[in-house]
């Protein structure tokens, strides 16, 4: 049989390029990027030294293809990882492997030309496999925004941590000084932009009212009240800035900004580690 290894390449590169996009939409992940591109010559790359070299071994051919490249292709697609994780993806490659061929015999089907060249279908199955990832990542983030759920991204002392914030309608805390808002943040979160010795002097200052902290890390005490408590406080520091991503087109900076540190968890699943305050997406 006459093979035209310059489609047999291109036609490997697609279908790998296929089944990495649908294995990064099962794992949440961007369905095409430079890595899966990269995964996906690589993988094209071997199956054409596999026809050339005329292997026809069904052993060597099942270790060389099937756990040698599609291991490396993998590493490529995913970066450094553990043995156990090396081996789910893989079967997770192969999963998303059987699902991809029958998407492509199906999408024959449907379009019932018999003759319609693969490469054709694989490159539609690509685009709508985009297509549909786009749209369920628009409708995803247009129902995170009704819900008041937003990603943030938080500078302190030059260092930054991102992580997800809720607008907290009830939070009406206030800096009793400048008056500014106060937003809410876990300690967990907000110690990942601290050196050692800054998390032992938070750590000290959380638990002890020291004016000599107080006045060098420039913490102030943030009066609240709770249901059935008052006159609690909760340590505040000010922040570099907070920035809000409220949508794919627009981006808030707060600048300048009071935080009051919790040290217990925001919410029962961690689904977020901010409260912003009610004025904050208003300002």
């Amino acid at each position: 049989m006459k093979v035209y290894l310059d489609i047999f390449y291109v036609t490997n590169f697609f279908l790998n390029l296929l089944v990495l996009a649908v294995q990064n939409i099962f794992l949440k992940k961007t369905s095409v990027s430079l890595r899966t591109i990269w995964s996906s010559l690589t993988g094209a790359t071997f199956a054409v030294l596999v026809v050339v070299c005329s292997i026809k071994n069904y052993l060597v051919l099942f270790l060389v293809m099937y756990i040698v490249v599609s291991g490396l292709m993998v590493r490529i697609a995913y970066g450094k990882m553990t043995f156990l994780g090396m081996i789910r993806r893989v079967l997770g490659f192969y999963g998303a492997g059987v699902f991809v061929s029958g998407g492509v015999l199906y999408l024959k089907s449907l379009i019932g030309i018999t003759d319609l060249p693969l490469i054709f279908l694989l490159v539609t199955a690509i685009l709508l496999v985009c297509i549909v990832q786009k749209i369920y990542s628009s409708l995803k983030q247009e129902v995170t925004k009704a819900r008041g759920i937003f990603p943030v991204r938080i500078t302190y002392n030059g260092k930054s941590v991102s992580g997800t914030a809720f607008l907290d309608t009830g939070n009406h805390l206030y800096e009793p000084i400048s008056q500014e808002p106060v937003s809410i943040i876990e300690y967990k979160l907000f110690r990942g932009m601290l050196s050692d010795e800054q998390n032992a002097d938070f750590t000290q200052a959380i638990h002890n009212m020291e004016p000599e902290l107080f006045g060098r890390l420039l913490l102030r005490y943030i009066p609240y009240h709770s249901l059935g408590m008052k006159g609690n406080y909760i340590l505040g520091v000010r922040v570099e800035d907070m920035e809000i991503q409220v949508d794919e087109s627009k981006t808030i900076h707060t600048g300048r900004t009071w935080l009051g540190i919790c040290e217990d968890f925001l919410s029962s699943d961690s689904e977020y580690e901010v409260l912003l305050n009610s004025k904050i997406i208003s300002k």
